[in-house]
């Protein structure tokens, strides 16, 4: 990477990088609700059902399915190509710039989030993530991961698909045993074991590692340790089976990582579903032109949070650390640059990354459109 040009592009762009869309392959169906599978656009043997936004990390999939998942920075070029985001993040001198000498330090230059959208046209099957003591313990069964997974929800307003619920959690008495049986028995059975709500525009759920869960298909904004670790326990999906090397990677077998990663006394708390439940709550200042709520609050974990802006007119808001800023719906100005909301087709101007200093002094956020402006901000993990 050439140091100095990426440099004089970041002093360009005020440090507020925009990034490229990034639409990840996985076994499972998508809705096309992100406009990411193009007409007349050859079909590859795969889905695209997620888009992921501001990552540093790559997506882990079986053979046959591309990994993808890294950003690149739409305007930092070096050589004629894009620059990746986690490159420039981990340069000694770009990546303090934009993450702040002690995140850079902290963090070994990354900033720890993974933020998708997930266009399931099918809920995703019943799985559990394990937890970042197991995959440090255990580097054999993730041998290219860092973390486990704690993620949240935040559930977006457009067609909910055809099974709006999310599962969290089993049932009273549930047992290893009994998931096992039942997933070989058939989805519905296994299902049954899990408490489900409905998916309600607006709001979420946060879900620790270790946690039973399936999402349904709401189109979903979802906020994650960057961790791609995973175990299914769902024999198969939309007819048909799923393999070992789907089921439970890094495991010999099933019986072994529902023992092992499985969070049993919390996945057994009567009203946990209740308990992990988000709803968007105001944040304490002032932001006159629009609102801010929280809807992936601070005091939920340290591992991540996020704000929803919601900009009438126009907003100034400043934040103490760096953030990748989505826009999700609406037109507008960002410190003067044209967004575009990405409720409609890929590819509009609506995912940055927001260095430390550009959000100290401010962003402004000007709605130049008929409804309001709405826009994301997201924070990895506290330093």
């Amino acid at each position: 990477m050439h140091r100095e040009t990426i440099i004089g592009l970041l002093d360009q762009c005020g440090d507020v990088v925009a990034l490229q869309p990034q639409i990840v392959g996985r076994f499972y169906g998508d809705g096309n609700r992100l406009g990411q599978r193009k007409p007349g656009a050859p079909t590859p043997p795969y889905f695209r059902p997620e888009r992921w936004i501001g990552s540093s990390t790559p997506a882990s999939n079986p053979p046959q399915i591309p990994s993808g998942g890294v950003s690149a920075c739409a305007d930092l070029m070096d050589g004629g190509k894009r620059v990746a985001l986690k490159d420039v993040l981990a340069d000694a001198e770009t990546g303090p710039r934009l993450l702040g000498e002690k995140r850079f330090t902290a963090h070994d230059g990354s900033f720890r989030v993974l933020v998708k959208l997930l266009d399931a046209v099918c809920p995703i099957p019943f799985h559990v993530h394990a937890d970042d003591a197991f995959v440090a313990a255990n580097p054999k069964v993730y041998p290219n991961e860092r973390f486990g997974k704690d993620e949240a929800y935040h559930f977006l307003d457009a067609p909910k698909g055809q099974c709006p619920y999310t599962h969290v959690g089993v049932h009273a008495g549930v047992t290893g045993k009994n998931v096992v049986e039942a997933m070989f028995h058939s989805t519905d059975h296994v299902i049954e074991l899990s408490p489900g709500a409905l998916q309600n525009f607006g709001e979420g759920f946060f879900v620790q590692a270790g946690l039973f869960h399936r999402p349904g298909t709401a189109l979903t904004l979802e906020i994650q340790q960057p961790s791609d670790v995973y175990t299914f326990f769902q024999a198969d999906f939309g007819g048909q089976p799923l393999d070992d090397a789907v089921l439970c990677p890094g495991f010999k077998h099933l019986e072994e990582a529902v023992e092992r990663v499985v969070n049993w006394p919390k996945n057994l708390e009567p009203s946990l579903l209740e308990s992990v439940r988000l709803r968007p709550t105001p944040i304490e200042r002032t932001v006159k032109g629009g609102r801010a709520e929280w809807v992936y609050p601070p005091t939920m974990t340290d591992k991540f949070s996020g704000m929803r802006l919601t900009v009438e007119t126009m907003i100034t808001i400043a934040f103490d650390e760096p953030c990748v800023l989505f826009v999700w719906r609406g037109w507008g100005m960002l410190n003067g640059q044209r967004i575009a909301g990405g409720g409609g087709p890929v590819g509009q101007a609506d995912e940055f990354f927001v260095g430390v200093q550009a959000a100290q002094r401010g962003l402004e956020l000007k709605n130049t459109g008929d409804e309001p402006l709405v826009a994301f901000a997201l924070f990895a993990q506290k330093v």
